[in-house]
């Protein structure tokens, strides 16, 4: 499957927030699977969807401790630590495509992205959810 690097930043980060993990860490293993995925042979949606919340917390705990402790030097052996540590220093985003994540994997992610719509009821559109009889925005 092939996809931009910008849909499976925003795609797994909605899955990571579905699957109950805060924003902004979501948001970091967005990036850092898009990061993963990025014009190589490698599935980084899979790659972080594999660890559960608490892995990826821990991880990010122990990659930005190393990095404050040491910013220019910290070296990391795991791809997803040394991802997430490229993010974390602001290296700029690759370009390439993201080309090799698999279609279960995608499929993983949009079913747990799901998990943050609301569902749609007469209460919701009461309280403006839904674009209602004029959508021209």
């Amino acid at each position: 499957m092939n996809f931009s690097l910008n849909e499976v930043h925003m795609t797994l980060r909605k899955a990571l927030c579905g699957r109950g993990l805060a924003f902004g860490v979501a948001d970091d293993f967005g990036a850092v699977g898009a990061r993963l995925s990025s014009g190589r042979a490698n599935d980084g949606v899979g790659t972080v969807l594999r660890h559960d919340n608490d892995a990826l917390i821990a991880l990010l705990h122990r990659v930005e401790t190393a990095l404050s402790l040491n910013p220019t030097s910290a070296s990391f052996v795991e791809p997803l630590e040394q991802t997430l540590a490229e993010h974390l220093r602001g290296t700029p985003f690759p370009r390439e495509r993201a080309c090799a994540i698999s279609e279960q994997s995608w499929h993983q992610a949009l079913e747990l992205s799901q998990l943050t719509y609301v569902p749609e009821t007469e209460a919701s559109r009461l309280g403006g959810a839904g674009a209602g009889t004029n959508d021209n925005d």
